[in-house]
């Protein structure tokens, strides 16, 4: 009877003993397939271009635990063991959803700011065609004028691209774009007022 209890005692720790190298030898497919979510939902919320840091942390760590898994693919079935690849994709899944959360807050701030830009870049270019309108005109103007006019007309068509590319949420784009328009504007009033100023006077309204 002694005999029988020590081999179910053997026997249950033989089974305990195989179903940890078990447990410890299951690929962490679940696992792998979250980090491969998290990475895509990453992406998609724009942290390529706007949290570029941090998701290629996240992408690198997911690559090292890739190669662990691979690692552990070609040892013995019985010593093979993917915690350690398991615990790199935890810090995938949290890495992933840090780029996501920056994506979007810094995706924001730059919607944010680009709107900005576009308000201030329709203001700077009324404000410009109002002080073109005042300019002295004369003998030796008309060329001048003419150069002037054609720079206000490249920023009021560089203005009607912009719609198309807020819509398209390129906000980088935009602010570029709108702060093209305010140094044509800028240029305009600034030409001007230099031609005021040499010549004394301006256009009366």
């Amino acid at each position: 009877m002694e005999n029988m209890i020590q081999l179910l005692k053997r026997g249950a720790v033989a089974l305990l003993f195989g179903t940890m190298l078990i447990a410890c030898a299951e690929k962490p497919i679940q696992r792998t397939d979250s980090a491969l979510q998290a990475l895509q939902a990453a992406k998609q919320a724009g942290a390529a271009e706007y949290a570029p840091e941090s998701l290629r942390v996240a992408e690198d760590e997911y690559q090292k635990a890739q190669e662990e898994i691979t690692a552990q693919d070609d040892t013995f079935v019985m010593t093979r063991n993917y915690d350690v690849a398991s615990a790199i994709l935890v810090k995938v899944i949290a890495d992933a959803e840090k780029a996501k959360t920056e994506a979007i807050t810094s995706k924001q701030a730059l919607k944010s700011g680009a709107e900005g830009a576009v308000v201030l870049a329709k203001t700077s270019l009324e404000e410009a065609k109002n002080q073109l309108a005042q300019a002295p005109t004369g003998k030796g103007t008309q060329a001048d004028l003419q150069a002037l006019r054609g720079d206000l007309q490249a920023a009021e068509t560089t203005l009607a691209e912009i719609d198309a590319i807020m819509a398209m949420e390129d906000y980088i784009g935009v602010k570029a774009k709108a702060e093209s328009v305010q140094a044509l504007a800028s240029r305009v009033n600034e030409q001007v007022a230099q031609a005021i100023q040499k010549t004394g006077k301006h256009k009366k309204a």
